[in-house]
């Protein structure tokens, strides 16, 4: 019987050993989990051949083991791995095992650690920052990706002051027109009900910096239209029922970085800091920490909410390691992956955020470090350990084949931010791209005010990414259209059309 041991409980680590589970029932798993509750899997919906849209939830692992006999969890703290004699020590003991997945995941980037200072990462952390907003007036947010986009819009009822390193919100995710869209979107839905305008104005622009292309491109619709995805549901950050406005209290400090931070501790470095500033008036002397940005503003606010990614939690693996153990690592200090999710060292695998995968060569599918690839990875290391297991034995033809390499040939991610449904397919923001060169490449989109944005990239005429903002129904068109490379050069920006039914194209 062959024992399958799993370092962490998040989304990666659990799909492994469920998925493992599943091949091997007869084998042994054990996962290491620092926490006693784990994250589920749940609501699978398959959208086309690579997207997948799901819920996750908390579950205790007593319930995960009842669903997986063979499945056992120890909650503990994980110290080291022993390479050489196959054991993980930790704060329990030791472990021994014949194949090791590590789902250590990463762990935030806090610019500063502080009582008034505080990292968004699990449910824990989402717990204190409901317990802190309850008596709150004012808030800083660091950083502008998903977490802190989905914050600025849930957060109501305080003033927020926004300071982000970019000319636009949302940069780790979007360019600056589909930022605009989703920032203006829902002011611009309530003045169109308070004007009962049914006609919502189509524009299909073609980027090249000039705007529209002709009037033949612009069309009347007379209709008009984590934690995981969506963990903000479950939490009510609106202090103020009242408050509805996403940018109601919102102060975004664009292209700025926090240089100075000062705890209002009665140090004498923060007391001369206080009284060198020259605030409108006594009472901005009296918050709990200070934030000084590059551009000279100086905020006070009740706690700081640092955004700023994360970081792979690879330490695992590196510590107490020999010098003849030697550990691949990407230049983000995660642990790199062979085709089949195996780190530098023999019967060590890794998946989610703690690892690297740089063996892919499809020109459509990217590395992020996201809920939906962290599902794809536990998955795809559970399959590729259970064919080493049973290599050269009776049972390799036997085994059943959940998950091929295929899922990393096209990047394909299904959210919501600001309350739209957001698909991102291939290279949809076109990274790595030379987009400058417009005989290379077209960049169509089309945008309802208030309802949904679309924009999709063509190079040499074949469709390479796409994104969708909104209830477009247009995923599984444009994912087959990347997938199967077919020309699109002589429809244009008509291919954006709303009048022209696509699928009757291409499916």
């Amino acid at each position: 019987m062959v024992h399958l041991l799993i370092i962490g409980g998040g989304i990666a680590g659990l799909t492994c050993a469920e998925s493992y589970s599943y091949l091997k029932p007869n084998d042994k798993v054990t996962i290491l989990s620092c926490s006693p509750i784990l994250k589920t899997v749940c609501n699978v919906q398959k959208i086309s051949k690579v997207l997948e849209s799901f819920d996750v939830f908390e579950s205790k692992f007593t319930d995960v083991e009842f669903n997986s006999p063979n499945i056992n969890v120890v909650v503990c703290d994980v110290d080291s791995v022993d390479v050489e004699n196959k054991i993980v020590k930790t704060d329990k003991g030791g472990f021994s095992f014949d194949y090791l997945s590590i789902c250590s995941g990463a762990k935030p980037n806090v610019i500063k650690s502080s009582n008034n200072f505080i990292g968004i990462r699990d449910t824990d952390s989402i717990l204190d920052l409901k317990d802190r907003l309850e008596n709150s007036k004012r808030i800083l947010i660091v950083g502008n990706g998903g977490i802190a986009l989905e914050l600025v819009h849930e957060i109501k009822g305080c003033e927020i002051v926004w300071s982000i390193k970019d000319k636009h919100i949302g940069n780790a995710f979007f360019d600056k027109d589909a930022s605009n869209f989703l920032f203006k979107s829902k002011q611009e839905q309530k003045e169109k009900q308070d004007s009962n305008d049914n006609d919502s104005e189509i524009m299909i622009k073609e980027n090249n910096n000039t705007g529209t292309i002709s009037n033949s491109s612009v069309y009347k619709n007379e209709s008009g239209s984590a934690l995981g995805p969506q963990w903000y549901s479950k939490y009510n950050f609106n202090q103020n029922q009242m408050v509805d406005s996403v940018n109601a209290n919102l102060n975004i400090e664009y292209e700025t970085i926090v240089t100075e931070i000062y705890d209002n501790d009665d140090s004498k470095e923060s007391n001369n800091f206080i009284n060198q500033q020259n605030f409108k008036n006594e009472s901005e002397k009296k918050w709990p920490i200070y934030a000084k940005l590059n551009n000279g503003n100086v905020y006070g606010c009740d706690f700081i909410i640092s955004a700023t990614g994360v970081i792979p939690n690879s330490n695992v693996l590196l510590k107490n390691r020999k010098p003849s153990e030697h550990v691949a690592l990407s230049k983000e200090n995660a642990l790199v992956v062979s085709e089949q999710m195996e780190t530098s060292i023999k019967d060590i695998y890794a998946a989610g955020d703690v690892c690297s995968v740089e063996w892919n060569d499809s020109k459509v599918w990217f590395q992020m470090r996201l809920w939906s690839q962290a599902r794809i990875m536990g998955r795809y290391a559970a399959q590729c350990i259970a064919k080493q297991s049973v290599k050269g034995t009776k049972d390799e033809d036997n085994l059943e084949e959940i998950c091929t390499s295929f899922e990393f040939e096209l990047f394909a991610h299904a959210t919501k931010f600001f309350g739209f449904k957001v698909i991102m397919l291939g290279l949809y923001n076109g990274q790595g791209l030379d987009l400058s060169n417009q005989e290379q490449y077209q960049i169509y989109t089309r945008e309802i005010l208030g309802e949904q944005y679309v924009k999709v990239i063509l190079e040499n005429g074949k469709l390479i990414g796409s994104l969708l903002i909104g209830n477009t129904d247009l995923e599984e068109t444009f994912e087959n259209l990347i997938l199967n490379h077919i020309d699109l050069s002589r429809y244009g920006p008509e291919i954006l059309n709303p009048e022209i039914d696509i699928e009757d194209y291409f499916d």
